[in-house]
């Protein structure tokens, strides 16, 4: 393949965006191998990473409040002006099949596409015809699990997350504290209320449980509401909100667990980069199993239910340090097998095989 010029298609750019701010990343480790990049977004802001002369940014602006056809109608002619002009090598779209599908249909030249998807099925019926749709037009998939993709297809590709390893990496010799951290969005999907009450029901109890993320849909926010009703007894139960994502290795830094209770299909990025930051992850999704050893996962892993985390953080309570850090440090290196460089590799090399 010829790495000259890239089409990158994504829903945000922006650093401080909380759940997507590592699109930046990305696309400067895109910058590293194609000699030019146009990015199509749905929601840039205007401080951006164009000071790139690589780089080329289009589409809609975060406080955009047109309306969805003239938001349409705007995407589809820039993806009309710039398929007449460039003649693409590769065009890459990142958690955006909507896009994916629009340029398919309005480019005015042919070139291969990859779509990156890591998510369940979508709830949506429109959303899932998108997806499906998506997956029929392009070239390849390429998800970070073995569950993370809900379709199966001779397209598909496991590669792995990508994350910023080098950012987050923080080389622990002992533990810090008592402090757990659960870093998410704030929505039923991600179990929240296990993650907590397990915690609450454990030998840990009297330290604090930090939930770093927010909620993006009017239904996050209305269980939101409630986990601030349910949980306004206790004090040591914090809700810190939006933190931006390239702030977040300084404050992760402050604590020492990390709590992930969502089931198969959601191999969340976050979970991995608390582990590159050296806290100690429990979770529920068998994916994150080849990041532990077999032997130590009675220490990390546990059954989808407040019972059971209870029961597994009670076994780490009376663990001695020197066995906590032996864990902390094989899944951090276990992790570096999923750095942003490692799965740039493999996504490029998709187009090739």
């Amino acid at each position: 393949m010829n790495n000259k010029n890239l089409l990158y298609l994504n829903l945000a750019l922006d650093d401080e965006d909380v759940s997507l701010g590592f699109a930046n990343t990305w696309v400067k480790q895109f910058s590293n191998k194609f000699e030019n990049i146009d990015i199509i977004t749905l929601n840039k802001s205007n401080a951006n990473i164009a000071s790139n002369n690589k780089v080329n940014i289009y589409g809609l602006l975060k406080d955009d409040n047109t309306s969805k056809i003239s938001k349409f109608l705007l995407i589809r002619k820039t993806i009309k002006e710039l398929t007449s002009t460039s003649g693409y090598d590769l065009c890459f779209s990142h958690m955006s099949p909507l896009l994916l599908l629009m340029t398919k249909f309005y480019s005015l030249k042919k070139f291969p596409t990859i779509l990156w998807y890591t998510h369940p099925k979508p709830k949506e019926f429109s959303k899932k015809i998108i997806l499906i749709l998506s997956l029929f037009f392009c070239d390849k998939v390429v998800t970070a699990s073995n569950s993370s993709f809900p379709y199966k297809s001779n397209k598909l590709n496991v590669v792995g997350h990508a994350i910023d390893y080098e950012q987050f990496l923080n080389k622990r010799r002992g533990l810090l504290n008592k402090e757990f951290l659960i870093l998410s969005r704030i929505s039923k999907s991600k179990n929240l209320e296990v993650a907590i009450d397990g915690f609450l029901k454990s030998k840990f109890s009297k330290h604090n449980i930090s939930i770093i993320g927010d909620a993006v849909t009017k239904e996050d926010s209305e269980y939101k509401n409630l986990l601030s009703k349910k949980y306004e007894g206790n004090k040591n139960v914090i809700f810190l909100g939006k933190i931006p994502h390239k702030d977040l290795p300084s404050l992760m830094n402050k604590y020492t667990y990390h709590i992930n209770a969502t089931p198969e299909g959601f191999y969340d990025k976050s979970v991995l980069e608390a582990i590159s930051n050296g806290l100690f992850s429990l979770y529920a999704n068998k994916d994150y199993d080849k990041h532990f050893k077999k032997d130590m996962q009675f220490l990390t892993k546990f059954e989808l239910n407040q019972r059971s985390l209870a029961d597994v953080l009670n076994s780490v309570y009376e663990q001695e340090d020197k066995n906590i850090i032996k864990i902390i440090e094989y899944s951090q290196l276990s992790v570096s097998n999923e750095s942003i460089q490692t799965i740039f590799e493999r996504i490029v090399a998709t187009v090739e095989s």
